[in-house]
């Protein structure tokens, strides 16, 4: 875990660890608390465009601030902003029953502060670590991400019973203190090579801020960026062919397995397992060589193990399969999110993470409403064996470009 040596990485590491189980239990008490007050299921649809909508509209605008402003302080900036508006949903829950629209109101504003975080979050591991250890410092991400959605949730469940959502929404206010406090820290790290990788990006970012701020002129500059268009198809066919089948995991188990909601559980938990399993494999990497054949072969393992999965009527073997799919889906989205990373100049990271950030978080829910039609005319399993076979194709015309 070559990443971890760095004292910078391993202090933002151990915060975001705390903070994203703090995420995770809020997102889960908030859903629980809106459905609690109002008894109507069309409030969650509502909740869900609130915290959406914001992201799409404005994660191109943060990842233009990542590069016209120093990442670390603006995390800062993100983040404290973030916990301020966590500790407002733990008041209003407080007082009993806060009307809807406050609570709506509150995770729309959330939801703006993530879009604006999102980019500059991505980009600064490459501000904490070296080119070498950037792949490591990714896949330990994503594992604190992964780990956090398992634990989150279930410390969410014991919570709400003994404290309500306002106490889960309080522990998340105080979780931000975490990274906080580690951002702070590493603004006064006094290792030479430290504060040196540090001022290299805020002189990247100041070189930016002569430019004007144009969203047509600041993402046509990635037009001839052959390599990084290349792997951002990459991750836009993962998400937006394989990455479905997660929402579309109780229609497999209704339709294809034929099984009921405790079988359904250990589906989703299979495939969480694979996600966590994957980031732990990529972090065991100690080098960074090789990263594009690893996501052809990654990618390609995706797509056959995702039409494995469709294809398959016995429940204990699309189970197994279903490990592989978290695993391939994680690793091949990671791998890009580290290629891209190195790849881009410092000066455009930000601009190029977001456009990741969209596609990780956008294609993934229209993915599902392409195959879900398609299912209805060919069926569930074939559409999704498809959409397998689509990930092997577009992974290598993809690699073809980058080589």
């Amino acid at each position: 875990m070559i990443a971890l040596r760095e004292r910078n990485f391993r202090l933002y590491w151990l915060g975001q660890a705390v903070s994203n189980t703090g995420n995770w239990m809020q997102i889960v008490a908030l859903s629980w608390f809106v459905l609690q007050l109002t008894g109507n299921p069309i409030t969650i649809g509502l909740l869900g465009l609130a915290q959406s909508l914001p992201v799409f509209a404005l994660s191109l605008v943060g990842g233009m601030l990542a590069d016209h402003f120093p990442r670390l302080q603006l995390l800062i900036v993100t983040q404290s902003s973030a916990m301020l508006l966590a500790f407002i949903l733990a008041f209003l829950a407080a007082t009993g029953k806060p009307p809807i629209w406050s609570l709506l109101l509150v995770a729309a504003l959330a939801a703006t502060v993530t879009a604006i975080d999102n980019p500059a979050r991505q980009a600064f591991l490459s501000d904490l670590v070296d080119k070498e250890a950037l792949l490591n410092a990714v896949s330990l991400n994503a594992s604190v991400y992964n780990g956090a959605a398992v634990i989150g949730p279930t410390l969410a469940g014991l919570l709400l019973l003994h404290a309500g959502a306002a106490g889960c929404f309080a522990f998340n206010a105080l979780s931000f203190l975490a990274v906080v406090c580690a951002l702070i820290m590493i603004a006064h790290a006094k290792d030479s090579a430290q504060k040196k990788r540090l001022d290299s990006e805020k002189i990247a970012t100041h070189r930016d801020t002569a430019a004007p701020v144009s969203p047509v002129r600041a993402f046509w500059q990635l037009h001839s960026e052959r390599s990084i268009l290349a792997i951002l198809g990459i991750a836009a066919a993962a998400s937006l062919l394989g990455r479905p089948y997660l929402l579309l995991m109780p229609a497999f188990a209704r339709t294809v397995q034929h099984v009921g909601p405790e079988q359904l559980g250990l589906m989703v938990a299979a495939s969480g397992a694979g996600s966590f399993l994957g980031s732990i494999a990529l972090a065991t990497l100690n080098t960074s060589q090789h990263l594009q054949r690893l996501l052809l072969i990654c990618g390609i393992g995706f797509g056959i193990v995702l039409a494995l999965f469709a294809l398959t009527p016995l429940f204990p073997l699309a189970t197994l399969i279903l490990i592989a799919c978290g695993a391939g889906a994680t690793m091949t989205m990671t791998i890009a999110n580290t290629l891209l990373q190195t790849q881009a100049p410092s000066g455009m990271r930000g601009r190029v993470m977001s456009l990741y950030t969209l596609i990780a978080a956008g294609l993934t829910p229209l993915g599902a409403l392409v195959i879900s039609s398609l299912g209805a005319g060919i069926g569930l399993s074939m559409a999704t064996a498809i959409m397998g076979a689509g990930i092997v194709i577009c992974v290598v015309v993809g690699y073809w470009y980058l080589t």
